[in-house]
């Protein structure tokens, strides 16, 4: 966050987003890390905090750092070395509501629309042949929880039974996210040298994940997700279209860390 402040309308943030795939080959190589890199303009739209409403608007820049010919061989691309880049801009609208259950646990229900567009400045391979212009749709539901700080005292997850305690004093309990779930969906909406605007096969990208951290995993979580990509978001590799599975941990940094100043129930 370069700009933040809890009682601005506006924070701005930049945005590293940095990708990489090792080869199933001897010494399992990385040929092409993706990397994005750009700045976001967060502005709140009211100040209702449980029926919140904020607008985004934002600029990327992606590549893969390399500096080969798309065509070593005229009619193919090379997957190993040759250079991916382009420039896009991205208006995003989120809203959702936050609910209450107790004092010590509550939901979240989130949405977000978002249209991206190329600007200038792209591989020239790729015009005719790749998503430029994306609508997209994001939907998640998030549990959080009040819980003992690990570091202070023994862990104790705070619930119902116990939230008179909380209502005493909460200057050693943190903010934890249990649960969430997500679903993205994408079509591209640009014109395809070779695919109509129903070619759901290669405009569509669509993704459905799960996070759960259990109480012992402060800024940890298992993660479980399945999709399909119609256009694969790793730079050159954009033309292969698949289904998948995808499992593993996800580790949050700077977040939960420090005791919370006090909660006031709604």
């Amino acid at each position: 966050m370069a700009l933040g402040t809890k009682g601005s309308r506006l924070a701005i943030a930049i945005v590293p987003d940095f990708t990489i795939r090792m080869l199933n080959i001897k010494s399992s190589p990385v040929y092409t890390p993706d990397f994005r890199i750009g700045v976001a303009a967060y502005y709140r739209l009211n100040t209702d905090e449980v029926n919140y409403k904020y607008g985004t608007a934002g600029f990327m820049h992606h590549s893969n750092g390399q500096d080969d010919t798309p065509r070593p061989i005229v009619g193919t691309l090379s997957y190993k070395n040759w250079d991916f880049y382009t420039n896009y801009v991205y208006l995003r609208y989120n809203w959702g509501k936050i609910d209450h259950d107790d004092l010590a646990t509550w939901t979240s229900i989130n949405h977000q629309l978002e249209f991206k567009n190329q600007i200038f400045n792209y591989n020239p391979i790729l015009k005719g042949d790749y998503g430029f212009s994306r609508i997209s749709y994001n939907f998640s539901y998030r549990t959080y929880v009040y819980f003992k700080d690990l570091f202070t005292e023994n862990d104790i997850l705070l619930t119902a039974k116990n939230k008179g305690k909380l209502q005493e004093t909460n200057s050693g309990y943190l903010n934890k996210e249990r649960f969430r779930w997500n679903l993205d969906i994408s079509y591209a909406v640009n014109k395809y040298d070779n695919y109509n605007f129903f070619a759901t096969k290669r405009r569509l990208n669509a993704e459905a994940s799960g996070f759960y951290s259990p109480f012992f995993m402060r800024q940890t979580a298992f993660s479980l997700a399945v999709g399909y990509y119609g256009e694969d978001p790793y730079n050159i590799y954009f033309k292969d279209r698949y289904a998948w599975v995808r499992a593993g941990i996800a580790v949050g940094f700077l977040k939960y860390t420090a005791k919370s100043k006090g909660y006031v129930s709604n």
